[in-house]
């Protein structure tokens, strides 16, 4: 006997751990091009080629009718977050450890719940403060203030938890008002027009190789979103939420695969408290 709302969260479920393969594989991608490319040049050529994959999503969604907005000061906005997201986690990857990096933008859940009590006047509760504070114990203990393999590239992955959490944040400001496709669409030309700027008199033109990295980054960047729409649409966030840390099992993966990188003691510590603290803070009552 078929359980409808079984089978649709067992693909909400599938479609989500697909959309984390593909976000580590941004990481990858990226990570690989940053010691040869400056990171506007990286945010650039990612946009560039992820931007066909949004286009089909939003075909999906009504096609043209459904990008249209009369909140060009919103979608701005929303750009130049989207632009200090992938400016800030870019950077910080050519000089952090992948794990390190990702699980210092895992502080980003908690930051949506800080955010919307002061932003969204949402009741946190007591769990969620607990939550937030202790994501922000175990981001004390990843940077570890005075360690010699600390490097300001951790405080612009921060500060693009930050713009990710504010993005977040205008997606539930802006519920209702926009649709999925005209809240994604907008994000990608105006990042990457910022992109395009900052990339004049400081272009390298990529090899090959690096050609193949790129459209990787752009493919998965596409396809992330693609399958994180599909998750969310055919299961409870708060059954799929939690599946988003699947995203550090494949990034570790990977750099202990191409960089035979294995996180420290206080990393692992850290990102412990990270990832318990983002948990509590999604999934807390009161």
């Amino acid at each position: 006997m078929n359980n409808p709302p079984l089978e649709s969260a067992l693909r909400g479920a599938t479609y989500m751990l697909f959309a984390m393969f593909l976000a580590a594989g941004i990481d990858v991608a990226v990570k690989a091009l940053t010691a040869d490319y400056s990171t506007a040049q990286i945010v650039l050529l990612r946009t560039l080629f992820a931007l066909p994959l949004v286009l089909v999503f939003c075909h999906y969604q009504g096609g043209l009718r459904s990008i249209l907005t009369p909140r060009w000061g919103w979608q701005i906005y929303r750009g130049l977050l989207t632009a200090g997201v992938n400016f800030g986690f870019f950077y910080g990857l050519a000089y952090v450890p992948l794990v390190t990096a990702v699980l210092l933008a895992y502080i980003s859940p908690v930051l949506i719940v800080l955010m919307s009590g002061f932003v969204l006047h949402e009741h946190v509760g007591a769990r969620r403060l607990l939550g937030c504070t202790l994501g922000v114990v175990g981001v004390l203990c990843v940077l570890r203030p005075g360690n010699i393999e600390w490097h300001p590239g951790m405080f612009a992955i921060l500060g693009s938890s930050v713009c990710w959490a504010l993005l977040s944040i205008s997606n539930r400001q802006l519920a209702g008002l926009e649709s999925p496709a005209a809240l994604t669409f907008y994000t990608l030309p105006i990042s990457g027009a910022l992109a395009a700027i900052l990339t004049v008199g400081h272009w390298t033109q990529p090899q090959d190789v690096h050609w193949v990295l790129f459209v990787i980054a752009g493919i998965c960047a596409g396809g992330a979103h693609f399958f994180v729409a599909l998750a969310y649409r055919n299961a409870r966030a708060a059954t799929i939420a939690p599946l988003e840390y699947t995203n550090l099992i494949w990034a570790g993966a990977a750099a202990y695969f191409f960089w035979q990188e294995i996180p420290g003691g206080y990393s692992l510590i850290g990102g412990l408290a990270i990832l318990g603290g983002g948990f509590l803070a999604i999934r807390a009552k009161g």
